[in-house]
């Protein structure tokens, strides 16, 4: 089963937490994508539902990550020349970039949940869909190999699908994977 493949550490570390430096919800969340990347050697799509409750009670939207500051995280965590300064201003970075994606997401400002409107728009008049779903980058851009959620100490969240499985198989043409 998908839940046996999965295996989990925790520790606590008392300088660790809200108060204590970078956000931690943002520094886990950073932390996934180095995780990801070196199992991995790449990033992936990657998702993070956020509530819209401040601007759209009862609606969400992704949040995707920083992948650029993200990835120049990860490259200089495996060059053994790195030195410490220049890798905690990159984790600074990395940080500060997810915080800045969680508020624009947070403030209605993020783009998925405009994209899925476009498309939703064109099922229900009957027309073709955009070509931008219809593009194989949107459907590899859509397939989240990574979902995750906010981590609270009391529990965390595992993968939804196998790597590879779609979250949703294709049906049609007009719906393409990942969607």
């Amino acid at each position: 089963s998908l839940a046996a493949d999965v295996e989990v550490h925790c520790f606590e570390h008392p300088g660790f937490g809200e108060g204590a430096g970078p956000s931690p919800e943002a520094l886990v969340q950073v932390a996934l994508q180095v995780a990801f990347y070196r199992a991995h050697g790449s990033l992936c799509a990657t998702c993070e539902p956020l509530s819209l409750r401040r601007v759209l009670p009862g609606c969400t939207d992704l949040l995707r990550p920083p992948g650029p500051p993200c990835l120049a995280l990860a490259q200089a965590l495996d060059d053994p020349d790195a030195q410490p300064e220049v890798l905690l201003a990159l984790l600074r970075e990395a940080v500060q970039a997810q915080l800045s994606r969680t508020q624009e997401v947070l403030s209605g400002q993020g783009a998925e949940r405009h994209l899925q409107g476009l498309r939703q728009a064109a099922l229900e008049a009957g027309e073709p869909l955009p070509e931008i779903f219809l593009d194989p980058a949107y459907a590899q851009a859509t397939h989240f190999r990574l979902c995750t959620l906010q981590v609270t100490p009391e529990r965390t969240w595992g993968p939804q699908n196998p790597p590879g499985d779609p979250p949703n198989p294709p049906r049609d043409p007009q719906n393409p994977p990942g969607n």
